[in-house]
């Protein structure tokens, strides 16, 4: 049998495991989100190896229309599911990434930029914009990367 300190030490450990898995498999569902990653030289690395373009999204905590822009547009399911398999999707911190912001003459946030493999620049999305307008602008982007120019009837007024 066991005694009452251990059982009760038994018994917190439990708890303290089952609200921790809870609370993680809570905070982020596999499969809901865009797979953001947060360092620029591994993504740089992924980039080279699939030969995808990197997406990559300057914001900030204090930023209003950034967390518009995340809450709204990139959240969008079918913007995931297109970001998630045409790009390699690189989140930020415009306060703690300077040199990236300076290097990209990022001006206003949120401001979202699409690299080549090469780091040749292929697109820029400045400001907060609505689903359909930035996802033909990342379509426009992602043709540049594969060589297929844009149509006029692919481009979505805005």
């Amino acid at each position: 049998m066991l005694r009452p300190k251990r059982l009760a030490a038994l018994l917190a450990v439990t708890l303290l495991v089952g609200t921790a898995v809870s609370a993680l498999s809570a905070a982020a569902p596999e499969g809901t989100g865009i797979t953001w990653q947060t360092d620029l030289r591994k993504a740089h690395e992924t980039a080279v190896r699939e030969n995808k373009p990197m997406l990559i999204v300057f914001g900030a905590d204090w930023c209003g229309y950034c967390k518009k822009l995340e809450r709204e547009t990139l959240a969008n399911p079918q913007m995931v599911k297109y970001v998630n398999a045409e790009f390699v999707p690189v989140h930020l911190d415009a306060d703690k990434d300077k040199e990236a912001l300076d290097i990209l003459e990022v001006r206003g946030l949120p401001c979202s930029v699409v690299l080549s493999p090469n780091a040749d620049l292929l697109g820029r999305i400045e400001g907060y914009q609505k689903t359909a307008p930035y996802y033909s602008k990342l379509v426009s982007a992602r043709r540049l990367h594969t060589g297929v120019a844009p149509t006029a009837a692919n481009v979505t007024a805005e």
